[in-house]
């Protein structure tokens, strides 16, 4: 790999890993807190820690989503339920395709750093949709 992807890749993976420091600091989610905890333990030092620490991010992030999309379909009427599930399939279609996208031929050749980043990113979509319809539902950050 180029000495400049890597640099790049690098710095994206420190970016994303600060933006969640930085939201951790400021909603004190539990996940967010478990995530950094992991990334900064000796087993996020590695690649393949890194991906492990954001798939189990990714799993505590999809059940949040599932209650919180619960809680706020008990709290709307008919019509608001009908539109909000509307919007979450599409949500839904959006990530799939994003997945598609990620686990095109241009990753190929991009190193092992381009999965700990596409790993981080999809955590990341889905903590914001978590956090839209928690603002949805009225609640404050934690």
């Amino acid at each position: 790999m180029p000495l400049r992807l890597f640099l790049t890749l690098a710095f994206l993976c420190l970016l994303f890993h600060a933006s969640v420091r930085t939201a951790a600091g400021q909603t004190k989610d539990p996940i967010d807190a478990a995530l950094n905890a992991c990334l900064d333990s000796p087993t996020g030092y590695s690649t393949v820690g890194q991906t492990d620490c954001a798939a189990k991010a990714a799993i505590a992030w999809e059940s949040e989503l599932n209650k919180i999309y619960g809680k706020l379909m008990r709290q709307l009427d008919p019509a608001s339920q009908a539109l909000l599930r509307t919007s979450q399939q599409q949500w839904l279609a959006f990530r799939e395709a994003e997945r598609k996208f990620q686990a095109g031929p241009w990753t190929r050749d991009k190193g092992t750093l381009m999965g700990v980043t596409i790993a981080l990113e999809n955590v990341e979509i889905v903590r914001s949709r978590v956090l839209t319809l928690r603002h949805y539902v009225g609640e404050t950050p934690k």
